[in-house]
């Protein structure tokens, strides 16, 4: 079950730093830092300023709190025909990201960050785990080190009440593991306490293979997710109070 927290990671963020793509006027949201220009410099020192208030949501705006991370009622079914219930859900550490880089490219945001997550939840899961049939529920903790994410937003405008709002008119993300991703579970096996030992060591000596087997649609899920916030927060707040007036979208 694992698995999906490491993904969901990956996504909350990504999200987070769209909405954070400011510099910005006086009438924006309190948590976002000004910028005065586009340079790679202000623009990533703007994000990490603003990164923690946003991730504490903004209810006025109808921006959840992101840190920790709710992930309740998710069913998946993946590759190789593993079906994986996630109730009570609890992603932390995203308020300690780092901004590598970010910067405006024409229409397009480029942002490059890393991450320590840690990842708490009950799973009930069904099917194959690469070689090992899976029957199980229980407790999972995933410690994920070093996550390294990079997201290309196009970013385009539309007017509306005679102003005009930011749109996302696409996104590419790419995610890596350059760290440990540590595996705690309980009960894989029912009944088996001695399979399911065997099974989470061999999970956690393969680690990387565990976390990259399951990777797409999870991302994906993590994507669509932040992007409901994101997308709240580009209908409220006008172009103009997100983005100096020199950018032309």
């Amino acid at each position: 079950m694992q698995f999906l927290s490491i993904k969901l990671v990956p996504s909350v963020l990504l999200g987070v730093i769209f909405a954070l793509s400011s510099h910005v006027a006086a009438k924006s949201p309190e948590f976002i830092k000004v910028c005065k220009d586009t340079s790679t410099d202000c623009l990533r020192e703007s994000l990490q300023a603003t990164l923690p208030g946003f991730l504490r949501g903004a209810p006025d705006l109808g921006i959840d709190n992101m840190d920790p991370f709710q992930v309740n009622n998710l069913n998946l079914t993946l590759p190789g025909g593993l079906t994986i219930s996630f109730n009570q859900g609890v992603a932390t550490g995203f308020r300690k990201c780092i901004i590598d880089k970010a910067r405006m490219i024409k229409d397009s945001l480029d942002i490059h960050l890393h991450c320590n997550l840690t990842i708490r939840g009950k799973y009930i899961s069904t099917g194959r785990l690469l070689m090992f049939p899976i029957d199980g529920h229980g407790d999972s903790l995933i410690k994920c080190k070093n996550i390294r994410l990079e997201a290309l937003v196009k970013l385009g405008s539309k007017m509306q009440d005679s102003e005009k709002y930011l749109d996302v008119k696409s996104l590419k993300v790419n995610h890596k593991f350059q760290g440990r991703v540590s595996y705690q579970m309980t009960n894989l096996f029912k009944g088996n306490p001695e399979i399911s030992k065997l099974v989470l060591e061999f999970m956690n000596r393969n680690w990387r293979l565990v976390a990259e087997e399951f990777g797409k649609p999870i991302v994906d899920f993590g994507v669509n997710s932040i992007m409901t916030s994101v997308n709240q927060l580009f209908r409220v707040v006008p172009m103009k109070d997100l983005l100096p007036g020199s950018v032309d979208l």
